[in-house]
């Protein structure tokens, strides 16, 4: 369970701000993001796509000490705060769309609320897929029902409840397909109002 002292370590308002509902939805979603990476392993090594401040990769490294985690992000800012905070993994500035250069192999690549906002997602699909790793999990916003969630608490009105960063909309069926059209999905799930998908290569 993460506890609200987690929340107060991150400067983004998605966390800082979020109310008791929010809190307790990230809380499931992390859960079943959590239980879809047991499921992963084992691994010795894991990279996280689109790292952020670590919320994913600082709950996951501080629960799994025995794996090596590393974290890449386009945001230098993010990636200072991930290192400040979870020093036991690995940040580094770059593009999902170019990740030959990461030293190493990653049994598992963790893409978790970062598709969306790519113009290329089937670009990042491949740049992971040439890592070669063993399982690749990822989570997206489920829609209608995210933007519905942020109609419901008045966030992006005039949007119709779209975040201004999305580029991308899926629900099941599209993103299944999105998926499939380079990997095998091995479990897809939902924690409203998130998909959860654990796949392997072909």
């Amino acid at each position: 369970m993460i506890a609200n002292a987690y929340f107060a370590r991150f400067d983004t308002p998605k966390y800082r701000d979020a109310g008791p509902v929010q809190r307790a939805l990230i809380r499931r979603f992390v859960a079943r993001l959590h239980g879809l990476f047991l499921e992963a392993l084992p691994a010795e090594s894991v990279l996280e796509v689109g790292v952020g401040e670590g919320f994913i990769s600082g709950f996951l490294s501080e629960r799994h000490p025995s794996i090596r985690f590393t974290g890449i992000d386009a945001s230098a800012e993010e990636i200072e705060h991930l290192r400040r905070e979870f020093p036991r993994v690995a940040g580094r500035v770059g593009s999902a769309y170019e990740l030959g250069g990461l030293p190493g192999e990653h049994d598992l690549v963790v893409c978790a609320e970062v598709l969306e906002h790519l113009d290329a997602p089937e670009r990042a699909l491949d740049a992971m897929l040439a890592l070669r790793p063993k399982r690749l999990l990822f989570s997206v916003p489920h829609e209608p029902f995210f933007r519905l969630s942020n109609l419901a608490r008045g966030r992006n009105v005039a949007r119709f409840g779209n975040d201004p960063g999305h580029l991308n909309r899926w629900g099941i069926r599209s993103f299944r397909k999105l998926l499939e059209s380079r990997l095998d999905v091995l479990r897809l799930t939902t924690s409203y109002p998130w998909i959860l998908a654990l796949t392997a290569p072909r």
